[in-house]
């Protein structure tokens, strides 16, 4: 059944991909193709205008996926470890496919020990840094979905922790290359992460007015030596992204107004 009333909600992942809002929600990725592409390529991934279009990257069998269970909710009942050298076998294959058909992680044995290292890795920096209180089952929730609307449209979002007073938005990024600020930053861009982050914080804003949330990416490195950086964003570079999201909602209004998704002009 969809969800006909803005709030915060504890809703399974499978359910926040298939969209539960009453009519097809805007989120931070289809806002990223219509802004990157066309509304065209946004209406073919999105679930509700063309079933199975878009995919959740977290549905694949990565490392970044098992680490994200593993951190932020100390949950590994999604894995699915299979006992090959590579994917390239008959059976592996097999296995992989019978893992994704029942909602499962299928990783290789020989990558479990790596991935325990980075989510170690990873537990000390965030120890050791000043966001540590709001990261504990005290402190904060993970996997929260945020529905609200703004005009005739519906907005959601789904941000990796929530601290309780809803001053604090964390996202864990894990990459393969450095988490270095910087560096990372280009990243973020090109996978439109930044829209990520405002989209989560209107969220925020239009459910608990009085809140002051800030939003910071938590980086972390896939390769030894597992680094880990603590990255937010300046009042220039949010306006910046602000004004991206803005486009977005127009365009995604009057799309949905007129039932018309064009392509390139």
């Amino acid at each position: 059944m969809p969800i006909d009333q803005p709030g915060l909600y504890q809703i399974p992942l499978n359910e926040y991909i298939a969209d539960p809002c009453p009519v097809p929600s805007l989120s931070a990725s289809i806002a990223h193709a219509l802004i990157t592409e066309s509304p065209l390529h946004a209406s073919m991934r999105h679930p509700r205008l063309h079933p199975g279009g878009e995919r959740d990257q977290s549905a694949k069998a990565d490392i970044g996926t098992i680490v994200h269970g593993l951190l932020l909710e100390n949950d590994e009942s999604r894995v699915m470890i299979v006992e090959a050298d590579d994917w390239r076998t008959k059976d592996a294959k097999a296995q992989r496919e019978a893992a994704y058909t029942a909602g499962h992680v299928p990783v290789l044995a020989k990558q479990m020990g790596s991935i325990r290292e980075i989510v170690a890795a990873a537990k000390s920096a965030m120890a050791q840094s000043e966001l540590a209180e709001a990261f504990t089952p005290q402190g904060g929730k993970a996997e929260q979905t945020l529905l609200w609307q703004e005009g005739e449209i519906w907005l959601r979002s789904r941000p990796d922790w929530i601290t309780n007073d809803h001053r604090l938005i964390l996202d864990l990024k894990t990459t393969t290359g450095s988490a270095e600020p910087t560096a990372w930053l280009r990243t973020m861009l090109s996978n439109g992460n930044d829209l990520q982050a405002v989209l989560g914080l209107r969220g925020i804003k239009t459910l608990d007015p009085t809140s002051r949330c800030q939003f910071v990416f938590w980086v972390v490195e896939q390769n030894p030596p597992y680094a880990s950086s603590f990255v937010g964003l300046s009042p220039q570079f949010l306006e910046m992204s602000e004004h991206k999201i803005e486009r977005a909602i127009r365009d995604w209004t009057d799309c949905m107004t007129t039932n018309t998704w064009p392509g390139f002009p």
